[in-house]
């Protein structure tokens, strides 16, 4: 397996954050970035390459602006290609995540858990991202955007910085890193400083408890909010894109 040595860089006041994160990322690649590992570590069951995974990697390498990145993953793993996580039968890798680039004609919303965290998140980016030859009918999904906005906030607990247990979380009973992730993207796109100012500390601070090599670990435990787990690139992309999108 060929391990990447080169560290992607990108201009931003996140850049010592970013630089770490992607030194994370680079050492799960293989074959000179054509595909990239879950996790490091090699003997844990999740020590696989997922299709959506990649998808989501795409994403970030295009927004740091590495094209070359971008095209040698993409030109591996299609967006529309059917995702190979046991979880996500007859999926598409692109289903979710495309709105994170845009894209609203692949956003399966019939797949999206609604009262998810994550799933409100991603159908209010969807809204936003939906466009209109009726100025009344953008109106209506910027509102709608608004109203899953509001409800996600509902969530949200600042003085801790995590968002309330949903149903997979209190299933697993822990906190999801992630998905604050995605609070602090949505909060960018609905113009709330605080809150993604608030976010970005809060990543800022889970990635320096995570491990050495810059990745994020996913979950949280609900008493003490100490990181358990093992650092993953779906969630350390997430964080990046938290921290720059």
């Amino acid at each position: 397996m060929t391990k990447r040595k080169r560290q992607v860089r990108v201009d931003g006041e996140f850049q010592p954050q970013i630089d770490k994160a992607l030194i994370f990322v680079n050492s799960l690649g293989e074959n000179n970035g054509e595909s990239y590992y879950e996790v490091a570590e090699v003997k844990d069951l999740e020590y696989r390459i997922y299709k959506q995974s990649q998808y989501l990697l795409s994403i970030l390498f295009k927004t740091l602006g590495r094209d070359d990145l971008f095209r040698r993953i993409r030109k591996k793993h299609r967006p529309n290609d059917f995702d190979n996580d046991k979880n996500r039968k007859w999926r598409r890798a692109n289903d979710r995540y495309c709105v994170l680039e845009g894209d609203t004609i692949h956003f399966n919303t019939s797949g999206v858990e609604a009262e998810s965290s994550d799933g409100i998140a991603l159908l209010a980016l969807h809204c936003l991202n939906m466009k209109s030859l009726s100025k009344k009918v953008e109106e209506q999904y910027r509102l709608k955007a608004k109203e899953l906005w509001n409800k996600l906030l509902l969530r949200y607990d600042p003085s801790r910085g995590v968002l309330a247990m949903d149903r997979t979380d209190k299933k697993n009973n822990l906190y999801s890193v992630y998905k604050v992730a995605f609070l602090g993207i949505l909060a960018k796109k609905m113009s709330d400083g605080a809150i993604l100012s608030r976010v970005r500390q809060d990543l800022i601070k889970w990635q320096q408890e995570s491990n050495r090599n810059g990745g994020w670990i996913t979950d949280l435990k609900p008493d003490s909010l100490e990181l358990i787990g093992l650092a993953n690139v779906e969630t350390t992309a997430l964080c990046v894109l938290a921290l720059v999108l």
